[in-house]
């Protein structure tokens, strides 16, 4: 990290001398320094705490941040604090603990977090494209099985393939048979395509219009509040 000030601790500046992409140095050094860190300065702490939390966000500690995150927004609570460095500490928690949910596949987890932060600022585009990137990982049944139909409807179009090169081999079938093959292949490539195409874009729009109903919504209360 390269930041060395004398006015600051010597804690803290020895933890800015690690590479700011080194995350596994990252952690052993706040492991081992705990005690010290936790003696530091309410903005020397939180600075390293929050770099520590990072660390363990890419190198996909995802459990231990979850636990780490919750200690720290009771802390943040406790002594009321809600800025550091210009930066809402509470929303970057809340915002960390989603990302961690959703690598762990915890997606309804992650978007309960999504929806109290669009409550606390709906204009909040961050969380926004996050909770319909996170239902988007969650299709329904009806995906599913348009999904399904596709696959089957492609596969289908391989065994018309080998049959008319069974038959045929690589020249151009010049009767009426291998004429039909072709347009049967065709019609059977171009559904699976349409299938999956128009399941997929359903989807989407009711996971986009979804999300801009719930903020809206959001929006409509706070203004009569």
């Amino acid at each position: 990290m390269s930041d060395f000030n004398p006015l600051r601790s010597k804690t803290y500046n020895d933890f800015k001398e690690i590479d700011t992409y080194a995350y596994q140095l990252i952690i052993n050094f706040y492991t081992i320094n705990k005690e010290d860190i936790q003696r530091l300065n309410i903005y020397e702490y939180f600075e390293l705490h929050l770099n520590y939390i990072e660390a363990l966000l890419e190198i996909g500690l995802y459990q231990k941040l979850l636990k780490v995150c919750n200690e720290t927004i009771e802390s943040v609570i406790q002594h009321n604090i809600q800025f550091h460095q210009g930066e809402d500490i509470y929303r970057k928690l809340l915002l960390l603990k989603s990302v961690a949910h959703y690598n762990l596949l915890e997606y309804h987890k992650a978007e309960f977090i999504l929806k109290e932060l669009i409550k606390m600022n709906p204009k909040d585009i961050q969380s926004i494209r996050f909770i319909q990137k996170n239902q988007l990982n969650r299709p329904p049944d009806f995906v599913k099985n348009t999904r399904n139909v596709s696959l089957l409807l492609f596969f289908l179009t391989a065994v018309i393939i080998c049959y008319k090169m069974a038959y045929f081999g690589f020249v151009k079938p010049k009767t009426e048979m291998g004429r039909m093959i072709e347009i049967a292949r065709n019609i059977v490539f171009l559904s699976g395509w349409c299938t999956l195409i128009l399941g997929d874009g359903i989807f989407r729009w009711k996971v986009f219009s979804s999300t801009k109903s719930f903020v809206k919504t959001i929006n409509l209360q706070k203004v009569r509040k």
